[in-house]
């Protein structure tokens, strides 16, 4: 990456995203726990600033800046400036003046991450933004990928569930396309992305075609909180058409699930399958801590 931010999947090569990939894999040896490396951002500040509900980015991020070294502070807008009417920018303009060297990021309208990079000096990682890109999600997602199949390219993998709202199906699409695989989506009607990057993809019928077509299915959530008012969704009919059940599982032991959390058990998952072998949620995470340290790693340690 030539530049000191991290904003967004389309600004990484396939070269980029394989060299992250490949300090990750350095980090994280198969299927054991982290290494432990040298304090190489010693000295180096972070601030975390959630501006939406986080919990396993946030604590990834914090996991991995403190295992390389550096010193991390939590913003939190609620009981902030911000509820007394203080802008974003100013609110980070007073971070920067504190002396931090990064950002990491989320937020609820797109493209404000870029906006923050153009005027501010402190490395600038976007941890989700709207609904078009979450670029550490799609990494460790990659990361994890990889790990099991040895390589990305030529594999298939069904994306099921929320795409319409979903930057984690933007960002990881992107980045799996690039490392060569192919992607396919399934959802219903009123959950379908509408955007121009789903266009030339297969639109799989459910998830039962997902499971005859990939190698991997990724679940989502379906985002009730973004969901129009006049948008309802049938709990019994959506498990029927989209949800990865025991039998189903049971049925199609060559595949692998994955999903970017938090899980809605009962609905897009049967709880058993999170115990599965089949089932790689729980190493999503772990593949989080790395490439998150392999992203910092990179943008700040000169």
């Amino acid at each position: 990456m030539a530049s000191s931010h991290l904003l967004s999947t389309h600004d990484l090569s396939r070269e980029d995203i394989t060299s992250i990939l490949d300090d990750a894999a350095a980090i994280l040896p198969s299927h054991a726990s982290l290494r432990q490396i040298d304090p190489v951002l010693a000295g180096r500040n972070i601030v975390l600033a959630f501006l939406e509900p986080s919990t396993r980015t946030r604590l990834s991020f914090e996991t991995a800046a403190q295992r390389l070294g550096a010193s991390t502070i939590v913003f939190h807008a609620t009981g902030s400036s911000v509820e007394k009417g203080e802008t974003l920018r100013e609110s980070l303009r007073t971070i920067e003046a504190m002396g931090f060297d990064a950002l990491v990021l989320r937020h609820g309208q797109n493209g404000v991450h870029r906006d923050v990079a153009q005027w501010s000096s402190m490395s600038v990682i976007n941890a989700g933004e709207g609904t078009v890109q979450h670029p550490t999600q799609a990494l460790l997602d990659a990361s994890t990928l990889r790990e099991h199949f040895g390589a990305i390219d030529g594999r298939k993998v069904a994306i099921v569930g929320d795409l319409r709202h979903s930057r984690v199906a933007r960002s990881t699409a992107d980045v799996l396309q690039k490392c060569g695989a192919q992607i396919g989506y399934c959802a219903p009607d009123e959950l379908v992305p509408t955007d121009a990057q789903f266009a030339e993809m297969q639109r799989l019928d459910s998830i039962h075609d997902c499971c005859e077509w990939a190698d991997a299915v990724y679940l989502l959530r379906i985002q009730r909180e973004r969901l129009a008012a006049d948008v309802t969704i049938n709990d019994a009919e959506y498990r029927s058409r989209y949800a990865m059940t025991v039998d189903l599982a049971r049925a199609h032991r060559e595949l692998v699930v994955l999903h970017p959390g938090p899980v809605n058990i009962g609905m897009e998952l049967d709880g058993e399958i999170l115990d599965d072998p089949m089932c790689l949620i729980h190493r999503q995470v772990t593949h989080g801590v790395a490439v998150r340290m392999a992203v910092l790693q990179r943008l700040l340690h000169s």
